[in-house]
């Protein structure tokens, strides 16, 4: 039977990462990024990265840099850039059957996490389970490449499924409820048939769909779902493995104990109650023997105009849980700069939360609130191929 990769059981054992760019700078920041995991998860991670060949050289020498070596832990793949562009749309019909047209660019992009997920076979062949209908980019063309170059499988649903909203634990699943409503449009089928084809896909004993009864309606973009604060739930929810009383230990975004700590005017209510209805139903869940233990930390919204904000997510960062380590990476905010003093104060609560719940905490730095302007983090540019 199948299994997925665990979002939170297991040591890391293999990573992809997909470098965006094929034109870098000595310190091009998706590097810095890059040698902040290298040099912060386990020695003996595997990274297999999609790359333009031009920045294979750049790459192997952050590795070396990092500690690692490339002979040992990198499995570098020469990203092929004559895939067909995808229409964005038409902007005329010029004649017969020719039009002008807005292409969407065919070159992957940073999101390791989205285009596919992960399970494994009984014999331990990893899978890239991939949608028929994921387009961004050129992000649908990546499992495709991955396969061909190594030993990983590449298989293909009916059903739209995306990393970064669909977080596993040993044995069961969680998926933003958006999924729900969307396959039902896809597919033409019900809950219940969605529901019992997914657990055999992914070989579960449960399908949790997470998200609001109702659609949200807030006063700002915030890169939103439909049923869902945030679009994907990688955004807000975090698995932290087994509590002492038996139960899934869980963190939900709070945002308001981030401007708390901060001591600033307290966040739209429409929003910070989404996540706090998300918590209490969470805390509340009771199906066949399953229950959560629901911990908040801080979700911080920033950079607020008319009508948008950002996030600072620290929910999307790695969870590693084995034996008796309980290891967590979280994407950090702060910098050395004067300014960044409450942003060190985010970062220094989150650290101690994870602490207190037994995690050992390593803060990564990158740029991270960059990524978090386009809508993603730490956990949405790698992906988990396989974990020991």
């Amino acid at each position: 039977m199948n299994k997925p990769v665990s979002s939170v059981y297991g040591k890391i054992k293999r990573m992809l990462l997909t470098f965006p760019n094929f034109s870098v700078l000595p310190n091009d920041i998706v590097l810095q990024r890059y040698k902040g995991i290298f040099e912060s998860l386990d020695k003996d991670v595997q990274y297999i990265i999609l790359a333009h060949k031009d920045v294979h050289t750049s790459i192997r020498q952050t590795v070396i840099n990092s500690g690692l070596n490339p002979e040992k832990n990198l499995i570098l793949i020469n990203a092929f850039s004559l895939y067909p562009y995808n229409v964005k749309k038409v902007i005329k019909h010029i004649k017969n059957d020719i039009f002008e047209c807005e292409l969407e660019s065919a070159w992957h992009s940073i999101w390791a996490q989205d285009g596919y997920c992960c399970i494994k076979k009984e014999d331990g062949t990893t899978i890239m389970l991939e949608p028929l209908n994921f387009t961004r980019y050129g992000d649908n063309f990546v499992a495709d490449q991955i396969a061909a170059e190594t030993d990983i499988e590449l298989e293909v649903t009916k059903y739209h499924i995306e990393g970064g909203n669909i977080l596993a634990g040993d044995n069961y699943i969680i998926i933003g409820k958006d999924y729900l409503h969307l396959n039902e449009k896809v597919t033409g089928e019900n809950k219940e048939k969605i529901t019992t084809e997914l657990k055999k896909i992914f070989g579960v004993e449960q399908i949790i769909w997470l998200g609001l009864e109702k659609p949200i309606d807030f006063p700002i973009d915030v890169y939103q779902g439909l049923y869902q604060p945030l679009f994907h739930i990688d955004m807000y929810i975090t698995l932290g493995g087994k509590s002492e009383n038996g139960k899934e230990l869980i963190f939900v975004a709070d945002a308001k104990i981030a401007k708390e700590i901060l001591g600033e005017e307290m966040p739209p209510t429409k929003i910070s109650d989404a996540f706090d209805q998300t918590a209490k139903w969470l805390n509340e869940y009771s199906k066949d023997g399953l229950e959560f233990e629901v911990k908040r930390i801080p979700i911080d919204l920033w950079n607020v105009s008319e009508n948008q904000g950002t996030f600072l997510t620290y929910n999307n960062c790695l969870v590693e849980t084995f034996e008796e380590t309980k290891n967590v990476y979280v994407p950090s905010y702060s910098s050395v700069a004067p300014g960044s003093i409450n942003r060190r104060k985010l970062d220094e609560e989150v650290a101690k939360i994870f602490s207190s719940n037994g995690f050992n905490v390593t803060l990564l730095e990158g740029a991270y609130e960059e990524l978090c302007k386009r809508g993603g983090s730490l956990h949405c540019i790698t992906k988990d191929l396989d974990r020991i």
